[in-house]
């Protein structure tokens, strides 16, 4: 399977060098063990290319190749301590669509997910957990276009000073599939829903404060109804929110404060989260440590991580983690060695 994934992100990258003007390829390997006492290997090879079209038009195409040795996960935690582990997935499109800067503004149309803009501030992006990626209010709440899904969507961008306004809709289900039924390329709000994400962003002198909501039309994803989890006329008119706010208060020159905190309407799910941690940076390496809780209607759940992130070669970094995982049905320690390493095609012709 790791075989296919590299093959099926190479043929990618041959179609996006045919196509566009700036394409990379970025390739993250990932050991675990621990846990139940088993190990874990996973890998994730993502393809990107971006071809300005006339005027402030351009072509934005990007796609993943997932793989992992063991479909087993070495714990049954309800968060997931490691935010690129997956089913296997041979190839699914991340983003396609058009791209359209105008002024202080900046749009795009087709398909996309939400992790190529939302919670993706500086300090959160050293984690490997999947809460820092992405709140499990709204992860563990909505079937929505969030890794590795997709779903064709708007999504528009005003950069005023300091400040940051985002607003997008999507198709209320993500799918990662060319065709039929769970196609990426479905809009079925009907059926599948709706899917609204609005946030408010401001940057200065080192921090960086978040706030959104989130609405969602259709049935949430731990009450999903029929074979193919899609929900009844009726059920699709369910509306649930979340809410959320989270700031990366600069301390000093290296040192980075963590406060994070969202609740969701839901029946069922994750109703509430909060977490907290410090990033520090020493030399050209850096680390920290986070903690975090989740309230779901089944329980609770609390884990850490503690992590450290070296560089390697040029576009590269080493990242050995620890996780502790507690709650009702686990009580697990797990660690993780990631590699990662990208390669633009510039660096490399340019």
């Amino acid at each position: 399977m790791v075989k296919r994934c590299l093959v099926a992100g190479l043929l990618v990258v041959g179609t996006c060098r045919m196509l566009a003007q700036d394409v990379g390829l970025a390739y993250t390997t990932e050991w675990q063990a621990g846990g139940r006492g088993g190990a874990q290997w996973v890998n994730l090879l993502r393809a990107d290319g971006s071809l300005t079209l006339a005027g402030q038009w351009r072509l934005d195409v990007a796609a993943i190749s997932v793989s992992r040795t063991s479909n087993e996960r070495l714990a049954d935690d309800w968060q997931t301590f490691s935010n690129i582990e997956e089913e296997n997935l041979p190839l699914a499109l991340v983003v396609l669509g058009l791209g359209w800067n105008i002024g202080k503004s900046e749009w795009f149309f087709g398909v996309r997910n939400v992790n190529e803009d939302y919670f993706t501030s500086a300090c959160t992006s050293l984690f490997t957990n999947s809460s820092c990626g992405i709140f499990p209010t709204l992860s563990t709440n909505w079937p929505i276009a969030n890794y590795p899904m997709a779903s064709v969507g708007i999504d528009y961008k005003c950069r005023l000073g300091h400040w940051l306004l985002e607003t997008s809709l999507y198709n209320g289900t993500g799918y990662n599939r060319f065709g039929g039924s769970e196609s990426a390329f479905r809009f079925c709000p009907r059926t599948d829903g709706v899917f609204s994400i609005t946030s408010i962003n401001y940057q200065n002198h080192g921090s960086d404060y978040n706030m959104g909501f989130a609405l969602h039309s259709g049935v949430p994803a731990a009450d999903e109804a029929g074979s193919e989890g899609q929900a009844s006329e009726a059920e699709a008119d369910r509306l649930t929110t979340a809410v959320w706010g989270y700031a990366e208060q600069r301390l000093s020159a290296h040192l980075h404060a963590l406060l994070q905190y969202s609740v969701a309407t839901v029946r069922s799910g994750c109703r509430q989260y909060a977490g907290a941690g410090l990033v520090m940076e020493m030399v050209k390496s850096r680390g920290g440590i986070f903690f975090d809780y989740a309230q779901f209607s089944f329980g609770s759940e609390v884990a850490c991580e503690v992590t450290w992130q070296f560089p390697f070669l040029k576009q590269g970094y080493i990242q050995p983690a620890l996780h502790l995982i507690s709650n009702s049905q686990c009580k697990a320690v797990v660690g993780l060695l990631r590699l990662g390493y990208r390669v633009d095609w510039w660096a490399v012709c340019g």
